[in-house]
């Protein structure tokens, strides 16, 4: 029996130890950027505070709809008649004609209880503040889409930086090969006495110089993996793996930048609110009329007994109407009507402002993404040429057919051109990128 315990105990130990295993080493991959978009979308924390901020105006709305029906409510009330007034009557009515009479009318202790429908017929008011309420959910939608379009922006331009940076540091890691291979011969060479120190010096800082570029493209990749994690909502434990590898795609081109749609609908939805509260600040100057149903019964007591018998209640019902027209409360409402037309014009004005500067950044971003076109398609070219001269200068150096020096001269060359190249693809991709989250 204890050595069945042990063994269930190392298994449980061991259990626990592979779940934690797999919880610290939990891997999110993505494979393409629609992937990585959906899921940015539904586990951003900033977004899912959004979303939250929607359903409270949804609740918001439905509590300034709610003076727009009928309310019903039950009613209990006792009252105790401390002192009863004497009422005045004439003196005929008790025998005593010529003389006026004091009579007390009730007793002591008096129950109410019913019941109270009341609904408002005419309340401007009320029904522009629904009217407020409703657009203002719009606004929170509106504020949710433009924040998920902005996410998507954020999220494809690191998304882009990162599987460029994960391409240079593979080429990086090339670099260092061809740059080590090279170093293994000058030491060979030099021990031979074929080349001098000079030139020996020279290849190692070559492969030193292959190195820091490594680290360097390794640093940036980690910094972009990281801002990734938190644009989606990961945990530093958490792997971020990426299988799309970048490419530089020429054929499908973007003929036009597609208009920001989000924020011009917030602009408009702002709008749509100053145009209400103006309204509703109008309204401080016209009537209201309410309607009451009262339905019940009074009870009379001479002392603190309470009946429930049916027989000792009275009925006691009225239907009411109620209206209330403004006429002078200061000046107060002719100010807030004043200031509501005021943020009109700023909400318009912002309006006309947000179009006139997004056709201008749009102009930009799109005269950007062809630019950055064109460097890119040229920086690819230059990179193809100057490798295949690295691969030439390599044979004729292995060969003894031209000297370290030369050879390194051209991979120089090629690792200028190589760093220019990732540089320009990276700002293509993220300008393309930032087009293309309009339209999802």
């Amino acid at each position: 029996m204890d050595k069945r315990m042990t063994q269930l105990l190392k298994l449980s130990v061991v259990a626990v130890i592979l779940l934690n295993s797999f919880v610290l080493n939990a891997q999110q991959v993505f494979h393409s950027l629609d992937e990585i978009w959906a899921y940015a979308k539904e586990n951003n924390p900033d977004n899912s505070v959004y979303q939250l901020q929607v359903e409270k105006a949804v609740k918001d709305q439905r509590i300034a709809n709610s003076p727009l029906y009928p309310t019903v409510s039950a009613g209990f009330s006792g009252q105790h008649n401390i002192n009863i007034a004497e009422t005045p009557i004439p003196g005929e009515a008790v025998g005593r004609p010529g003389e006026t009479e004091y009579i007390k009318f009730g007793l002591p202790y008096v129950y109410n209880g019913g019941i109270t429908v009341s609904k408002t017929l005419l309340d401007w008011q009320s029904i522009f503040q629904s009217k407020i309420a409703k657009s203002n959910t719009q606004l929170k939608q509106t504020e949710k889409a433009l924040y998920e379009q902005t996410l998507r922006e954020q999220v494809a331009q690191i998304y882009y930086a990162t599987i460029t940076a994960q391409a240079a540091v593979n080429n990086a890691k090339e670099d260092l090969t061809l740059a080590d291979s090279i170093l293994q011969i000058a030491i060979d060479r030099f021990r031979e006495g074929l080349i001098d120190g000079l030139s020996f010096n020279q290849a190692k800082i070559n492969s030193n110089n292959a190195f820091d570029k490594l680290e360097q493209n390794k640093q940036y990749l980690v910094e972009n993996q990281l801002n990734l994690k938190i644009l989606l909502g990961l945990s530093n434990s958490e792997t971020l793996v990426l299988k799309e590898q970048i490419e530089l795609n020429m054929n499908n081109s973007i003929e036009f930048v597609p208009q920001n749609e989000a924020s011009i609908k917030l602009y408009e939805a702002q709008i749509e609110i100053a145009e209400f509260e103006r309204k509703q600040a109008l309204t401080r100057f016209t009537p209201k009329l309410n309607f009451i149903y009262y339905w019940g019964g009074t009870q009379y007591q001479q002392d603190f007994n309470l009946s429930f018998n049916s027989s000792d209640w009275q009925p006691n019902s009225y239907i009411g109407l109620n209206l209330s027209i403004p006429i002078f409360s200061g000046f107060g409402n002719k100010n807030q009507y004043s200031s509501a037309k005021i943020a009109q014009n700023i909400a318009r004005l912002n309006y006309e402002e947000e179009i006139r500067k997004s056709s201008i950044t749009d102009n930009i971003l799109f005269n950007n993404y062809l630019s950055s076109k064109k460097l890119a398609e040229t920086a690819n070219e230059s990179l193809k040429i100057s490798g295949e001269n690295v691969q030439l200068a390599y044979s004729r150096y292995s060969e003894g057919l031209i000297s370290l020096d030369n050879y390194l001269s051209v991979y120089d060359d090629y690792l200028a051109v190589e760093s220019q190249y990732f540089t320009r693809l990276s700002d293509y991709m993220i300008n393309k990128a930032t087009i293309l989250s309009r339209n999802k």
